[in-house]
């Protein structure tokens, strides 16, 4: 058994659980070093974890997945949380008193199966237990971050160098994710964001037909994956030179983000972290502008949900945490959202940003 294992079976002893089943892909692979389509994990205490996956992945995770009990089942006279009760059954827990599960990920279909098998268990949410595991990095860990965040810097080269009157959000996004795959990206860390005009104020602007026009702010977000780990990096550009409220405001957001990295060091609070960026907008009257959140942890996914740098927030940073600042901004009807997002590795002293691509315009 791995130390992260047995980490995570400390974390769950302390919860009293007798079993847990662990669905989400990004868990899976954190634990096992393999997460198919359909696959899943199955913790039983005293026992070595079990992976499960369909039987035509088999051979694929026999050879890449690190833990020693590969179980499979087969589609569709199987299910997979089927498969994972029957493995649970001959552990010698055959009647769980305590089950935990990822409420959030877990569909309603699933979660009555467990119910209906078990219906003395309690299910407990275990999520943010391992979201907490998640956050702090190894040595390991760091490095493939290190490396997506360089395919990331490489992408965004490419994707500014695109924007033009005429061009279409999606070629943009074409010629980042092309250049992210031939650096050796597995896939885009989430769906590349390109968004123009009055679309910059949208929270979660994947690419879209919409054609450029001259004086407009164009943002650029996207991620590499290399091994499994993401990178976080965004842009503002503009279609033609920016008009002098465009520049102050971007260089207003630079300088926010400046003052969260500054703050963002070892034992200091989320909630600091946000503060620090909140005062830089407070000094232009512009506070109210900020949503509540400024920046989530960075890992197997490029939004994790610990740490989150929001207002108000007590949770601790500890070293090796990985964060993404800033990935909202001033949203501002009159001037659009302009954003400016990196990748910070929280090192023993301090913030180290992971993401090294500058625009002059900074």
């Amino acid at each position: 058994m791995t130390q992260v294992h047995i980490n995570l079976q400390q974390e769950l002893d302390a919860l009293e659980l007798d079993a847990a089943f662990l669905l989400k892909p990004q868990n899976v692979f954190y634990l096992a070093g393999y997460a198919s389509v359909c696959s899943g994990l199955i913790l039983a205490r005293d026992q070595e974890p079990a992976f499960c996956t369909l039987w035509l992945d088999a051979p694929e995770a026999k050879r890449v997945c690190r833990l020693s009990r590969v179980n499979t089942y087969v589609f569709p006279q199987q299910s997979l949380v089927g498969r994972m009760i029957g493995l649970l059954r001959k552990t010698g827990v055959p009647e769980p008193r305590r089950i935990g599960v990822e409420k959030d990920f877990m569909v309603a279909r699933q979660y009555e199966m467990l119910t209906s098998e078990f219906p003395q268990a309690e299910l407990v949410h275990i999520t943010p237990v391992v979201d907490r595991l998640r956050a702090v990095k190894t040595p390991e860990e760091l490095g493939y971050i290190r490396e997506a965040a360089e395919i990331a810097d490489q992408a965004m080269n490419a994707a500014l160098a695109a924007v033009a009157p005429g061009v279409s959000e999606l070629e943009v996004a074409a010629e980042a994710e092309y250049v992210m795959r031939k650096a050796g990206s597995l896939r885009p860390a989430f769906g590349t964001f390109v968004a123009s005009g009055e679309r910059t104020l949208l929270a979660h602007p994947h690419a879209s037909p919409r054609r450029m026009q001259p004086g407009e702010a164009v943002v650029i977000d996207l991620g590499a994956v290399v091994a499994g780990y993401s990178s976080d990096l965004c842009r503002t550009t503009f279609v033609g030179a920016p008009s002098p409220a465009q520049r102050d405001r971007l260089r207003l957001v630079f300088q926010a983000q400046e003052a969260a990295a500054e703050a963002l060091r070892p034992g200091a609070r989320a909630g600091e972290v946000y503060e620090a960026a909140r005062q830089v907008f407070a000094s232009q009257n512009l506070q109210n502008l900020l949503p509540a959140d400024l920046g989530y942890g960075v890992g197997l996914r490029q939004s994790e949900f610990h740490p989150v740098i929001e207002q108000n927030s007590t949770t601790e940073l500890r070293e090796n945490m990985v964060v993404a600042l800033m990935q909202t901004t001033a949203y501002d009807r009159k001037i659009g959202g302009l954003r400016v997002e990196d990748t910070f590795w929280i090192s023993q002293k301090g913030s180290v940003r992971l993401t090294k691509h500058r625009q002059d315009l900074y």
